[in-house]
């Protein structure tokens, strides 16, 4: 068997459109995803659902897999002909020990890529609204690490460090005061601008700002923890209290909408421009089943569930050599949507609860009647949701048709994570949806927080009627 290929990917600092998009591309065609822990786990669901997810993930004096393991989990899958992703957070070539595992993919004759992503030293310090270089405060910039092995600790050449103008530390929280005590041996004012930065570019970014004499000090007092970026140098003094990220509308505020093929994804790039942090659960794969039956013209009435299964039903007929115009059965919906569907095909239909069809049709999961679908689950999709659900706090569901209700059920169950509807509250969109979901959750009168997610439906509703009038 002919060896696989290896991506080596930086996955960005924490914001999940950081990534490169031959970073995306190298991740849709991956049969092993090896990831960190500061890999934002949302990136993830770009791979296929039948990947094999692997965490390496390390904490400071905690690894989960020892670096000579992870290397021997490389080769092993890429010996295997599979295509294997590294996803390291920020940069792998910065702190990313990408050149060992790279030693060891030469040593083992297996080819590689490396795919360049963006540093949290020059991104972290960007969304706190400082650049590292600037015309009036500083033309250099150096990174360096705040920690060091055992083996190799003392060894940053301070005098040279300390005569960069700005300089960024990675990961040195727990020896602020060395480094600060070091800069201040060597020159650095006392009274120069510092900032520290922690969980750079997400909705949990915090920033703190003091002299670098009272750095140290003022950290502890904050309780600043990693990952944070250390950032030294007088091009803090463009520092705000707020940045352009922490003023945007919807900074520090997560959402989790459930899954609906024609709210999702509106809703969720039109909240992620307010800079809120997502999630739309679950993540939906789905594929048409065989038509089940090849005589469409002969069939006398017909009743769609949903819009899924018009769209499935109209690929049949055409797999079938079925001509539309040839056709006698009544239609039947039983959504808005599903009779829209139809309408753009230039057929009519009448909107009827309880009128049995000779065939019924749903792209619904868990439904009685003939399924147009297969539905898959991302199974990262469950990881994303139960990390929303770490912190043992309540959260809430936004649900915007029935449909949702229907998926994220299906969704719960499958992933084995039925737990989380202890914790969850819902919103829903419509009266209508608001009986189906009773059963599982507590309804959430609208507060504030759902403001975003109103107008954003809102918004895509336009957006969609404005594609229907273009298209019709």
């Amino acid at each position: 068997m002919n060896n696989g290929q290896v991506y080596f990917i930086g996955a960005g600092p924490g914001d999940e459109g950081l990534i490169t998009e031959k970073g995306i591309r190298a991740l849709v065609r991956a049969d092993a995803v090896l990831y960190d822990r500061l890999v934002n786990p949302k990136l993830l669901l770009h791979a296929r659902p039948t990947a094999e997810f692997i965490y390496v993930g390390k904490f400071p004096k905690h690894h989960t897999l020892r670096q000579e393991l992870i290397q021997e989990e490389i080769i092993r899958y890429a010996k295997n002909g599979q295509t294997v992703v590294r996803l390291k957070g920020g940069d792998p070539g910065v702190f990313g020990r990408v050149g060992e595992e790279t030693q060891a993919l030469d040593k083992a004759g297996i080819a590689y890529d490396l795919v360049p992503g963006i540093t949290a030293g020059i991104a972290a310090p960007l969304y706190a609204g400082v650049p590292v270089t600037h015309r009036d405060y500083g033309a250099s910039f150096a990174i360096a690490a705040g920690h060091r092995k055992k083996e190799t600790e003392g060894e940053l050449d301070w005098q040279s460090l300390a005569g960069i103008e700005t300089i960024a530390f990675y990961m040195g929280v727990n020896n602020l005061q060395q480094i600060t005590d070091q800069l201040l041996a060597h020159g650095r004012s006392h009274d120069e601008p510092a900032l520290i930065i922690e969980w750079g570019t997400t909705g949990r970014q915090r920033t703190v700002q003091a002299s670098l004499a009272t750095l140290a000090l003022t950290a502890k007092e904050a309780s600043i923890s990693n990952p944070a970026i250390t950032l030294v140098g007088r091009v803090n003094h463009v520092y705000e209290t707020k940045s352009w990220w922490e003023r945007k509308s919807g900074f520090g505020q997560s959402y989790i909408v459930a899954y609906d093929e024609h709210y999702n994804e509106g809703i969720q790039q039109e909240l992620q421009e307010t800079g809120a942090n997502v999630l739309v659960y679950p993540h939906v794969t789905s594929i048409a089943k065989p038509s089940p039956t090849n005589y469409w013209h002969d069939v006398t009435s017909i009743c769609f569930e949903d819009a899924q299964a018009v769209r499935h039903w109209i690929v049949w007929l055409r797999e079938c050599n079925v001509d539309i115009r040839q056709l006698r059965a009544e239609l039947i919906v039983r959504t808005e949507l599903a009779a829209k569907q139809l309408e753009q095909f230039g057929l009519s239909s009448m909107q009827d609860d309880t009128r049995e069809a000779e065939v019924s049709l749903s792209g619904l999961p868990g439904t009685e009647q003939i399924g147009t679908t297969t539905h898959t689950y991302h199974p990262m999709s469950h990881d994303c949701l139960a990390k929303q659900f770490g912190s043992g706090e309540r959260q809430t569901v936004h649900f915007p048709t029935v449909a949702s209700v229907s998926f994220f059920m299906d969704s719960l169950r499958q992933g084995g994570i039925e737990w989380v509807a202890d914790y969850i509250d819902a919103i829903c969109k419509d009266r209508e949806v608001e009986p189906v979901v009773k059963p599982y959750f507590a309804i959430k009168e609208e507060e504030h927080e759902s403001d975003l997610v109103r107008r954003s439906w809102q918004s895509g509703e336009s957006r969609d009627r404005t594609v229907r009038a273009v298209y019709s």
